[in-house]
């Protein structure tokens, strides 16, 4: 189930990527990557032991992890060992990662972010990531969990042979990195050519001016270019004789 495919130079190491050959029922599934690492997660792991008996409880149709901190922020995991039967998860395992905590966070919170899972091979101690390419997920009040509701076919999961469920032990985790809104940004305003040859400057609040004199944006007229200097008792328009160049 796993196939080497190439080496690639990096900073003259040579670095091998293991790509996992999915069965061909997830080949309808555009944008899930499904790549190992000999790097475990960064952020969570959890090992869960006599998996058949949380598969076969009938009274259990999820499991949530113990919470886990990534990005300034708590999580936890869902885990549907049997599938989530209302999102087409039959005959799958089910995970999902939900923000936790939430009660803690300002009115009309939001939050990116792009996160990878991962299923641990321990016959090849390697981890399987699982993660929908480039997306990033938004989290806000009415969207508190995403995942995947087919993350992997238990019939290929069951078998031990591909590393996953191995003496009825088997390890998930997860990776979340937070995209913070700190981009610099900037502002473009074009400049008509006033209607009527007149100059418009709307001031707000001007009874609390507080400042000497207002000075409007430039405005051309006949060529030229016009501001007008508000005071707060008195003011009037001045002109800058200079033309715009050709």
């Amino acid at each position: 189930m796993i196939t080497s495919m190439s080496r690639n130079s990096l900073y003259g190491k040579m670095e091998e990527k293991d790509y996992y050959n999915p069965p061909a029922s997830f080949a309808n599934c555009p944008g899930i990557v499904r790549v190992t690492r000999d790097l475990p997660p960064a952020h969570y792991l959890f090992q869960i032991n006599s998996f058949s008996l949380l598969a076969e409880e009938e009274s259990i149709e999820k499991y949530e992890s113990g919470l886990f901190e990534a990005g300034g922020y708590k999580w936890k995991l869902l885990l549907y060992p049997k599938g989530n039967k209302n999102r087409n998860g039959n005959g799958c395992i089910s995970l999902y990662l939900q923000i936790a905590e939430t009660e803690t966070l300002p009115l009309g919170w939001q939050i990116n972010v792009n996160f990878k899972f991962f299923v641990f091979d321990q016959i090849r101690d390697k981890y399987l990531t699982i993660e929908d390419a480039g997306a990033v997920k938004r989290f806000h009040q009415m969207k508190t969990e995403w995942g995947f509701d087919q993350l992997l076919l238990l019939e290929c999961f069951n078998d031990a042979s591909n590393g996953y469920l191995v003496d009825d032990s088997c390890t998930f985790g997860a990776e979340v990195f937070v995209i913070e809104q700190k981009a610099n940004w900037e502002c473009l305003s074009m400049i008509k050519q006033p209607d009527n040859n007149t100059i418009s400057f709307k001031i707000e609040n001007f009874s609390t001016l507080d400042q000497k004199y207002y000075e409007s944006p430039p405005q051309t007229i006949a060529g030229l270019k016009w501001y007008m200097l508000i005071l707060p008792i008195l003011f009037y328009v001045q002109y800058d004789f200079m033309k715009l160049p050709s």
